[in-house]
């Protein structure tokens, strides 16, 4: 009898070339992260490991993350934006300290400065469709000053980006500090991305001003 199997059957889910469009766009998301960091000098190799969610939207700008640094153990952060004011919380060692920025300091996860952006062509991330950049640029020493002081260096990176939303970065740098030769890898990779979450930014801003 196949009247019965036809009525049954499941639908098919479409092809995998259809377009999937993302519930996000660069005024509104909240994308994790996974990030690899790592620095090579004199033959030594340090190597930084964490994960980070980052979310952008109109109530505000939250972030939270966990990065292990080696010698230094795990440290973990909590950020929120209210007005123009960004309030960072940083944990290390059961130490917190909580501080009062006026800048947010996610405008680009990659902090370059004289960037040039040159579209490769289309990239897939997540099952979005996205444009691939080959971004070059002069990496900016304030970024960085927290790990190494008076770095100067070239990077190019290849960014995948989503409706203005940045899923992937693969970046590579030559640089210099005090005389030495340093390589800088950083690999960034969105495991989940989605609409922007304003209960996650309340939550967190009340927890960062209820630590200070």
């Amino acid at each position: 009898d196949n009247t019965t199997t036809s009525r049954t059957q499941t639908p098919q889910p479409p092809p995998t070339t259809a377009v999937v469009k993302p519930p996000f766009n660069a005024s509104a998301y909240e994308v994790n992260y996974t990030l690899v960091f790592t620095i090579s000098f004199s033959g030594i190799t340090a190597t930084m490991e964490g994960w980070m969610v980052i979310g952008t939207g109109p109530s505000g700008n939250y972030s939270f993350g966990m990065l292990t640094v080696p010698l230094q153990g795990t440290a973990t952060h909590k950020l929120a934006t209210e007005g123009n004011t960004t309030y960072t919380m940083l944990c290390l060692h059961g130490e917190c300290v909580v501080e009062e920025e006026e800048e947010w300091p996610f405008t680009g996860l990659i902090e370059g400065v004289n960037v040039t952006r040159t579209a490769k062509g289309q990239c897939r991330h997540l099952n979005y469709t996205g444009t691939l950049y080959e971004e070059q640029g002069v990496l900016d020493p304030k970024a960085f000053s927290r790990f190494i002081e008076g770095l100067s260096g070239n990077y190019t990176a290849y960014v995948c980006e989503v409706n203005g939303v940045m899923l992937s970065a693969d970046l590579v740098a030559t640089a210099s500090a005090r005389g030495e030769m340093i390589r800088i890898t950083l690999k960034i990779e969105a495991v989940k991305a989605g609409p922007y979450r304003p209960d996650t930014y309340r939550l967190i801003l009340k927890e960062i001003k209820a630590n200070k």
